[in-house]
């Protein structure tokens, strides 16, 4: 029986789906081979790890690296990579955009937001891995532009926090017990390095501050040029210009 041009548009999305099918019912694919002595965290992020174990010490899920950036100073994260106490490395522990959507009429100016608190930012929980032991972050600053990267330790009393049982009232949750489980870095222009952790529903505690170096290779997009900055910021900027010292 001939096929009709439905189903010749229509045939190539089936095979695909029953080789993926195929693939997941012979178990993990080929390129996971070799891979048995590999941490899990390493395995998940190859997509070669059925289940990923959670450390025996570690009270919760995850805990999650998060960035932030002062209003309209806006950031393209390149690099982001986790070492836990463990050894477990994470190599993609964040990328992309980092927006706070529509700005209004918000000062760029230090980190506090309109609750007077620092920023809680965006990330994503990092399962499998232990507490941090080294972090390390490559971003463009897109309002300069500039690209930065930082490398450092995240210190030993901060990790004691993270599995401090704290009391917190939550708006949804109500009371609880919970835990520090984010680490939030704040990046803004100059390279500047501003990190806390806090819980949803806790007050943040600054850890440090660090200054990143500036990338000599620049920004790694494909045409060798930094992520365009939104007509908002860059109006933003025109008027109030950039306050450096402000995010010290």
């Amino acid at each position: 029986m001939p096929l009709t041009p439905f189903s010749r548009s229509v045939l190539p999305l089936l095979l695909l789906g029953l080789t993926a099918l195929t693939a997941c019912a012979g178990g993990l694919p080929d390129h996971c081979d070799g891979l048995a002595n590999t941490p899990p965290a390493d395995r998940n992020v190859l997509g070669c790890s059925p289940k990923v174990s959670i450390p025996d010490d570690l009270p919760y899920q995850a805990w999650e690296l998060r960035f932030a950036h002062p209003p309209y100073m806006e950031i393209w994260i390149e690099k982001a990579r986790a070492l836990d106490i463990d050894g477990r490395l994470h190599h993609n522990a964040g990328g992309g955009t980092v927006s706070f959507g529509d700005q209004g009429e918000v000062d760029a100016t230090g980190w506090l937001n309109r609750s007077g608190k620092p920023p809680f930012g965006k990330g994503i929980p990092l399962t499998g891995l232990n507490l941090p032991k080294r972090l390390y972050v490559r971003w463009q600053s897109r309002v300069e532009p500039q690209t930065y990267k930082a490398l450092f330790d995240f210190p030993a009393w901060a990790r004691d926090k993270m599995v401090e049982p704290i009391e917190v009232d939550c708006v949804f949750g109500g009371q609880k017990t919970d835990y520090r489980r984010w680490v939030t870095l704040g990046l803004a222009p100059g390279g500047t390095v501003k990190v806390w952790i806090r819980n949803p529903c806790s007050d943040a505690i600054e850890v440090m501050t660090v200054q990143a170096d500036i990338e000599p290779k620049g920004p790694s997009t494909t045409d060798g040029k930094h992520k365009p900055l939104s007509e908002a910021a860059r109006l933003y900027v025109e008027k109030h210009g950039i306050p450096y010292e402000s995010w010290r």
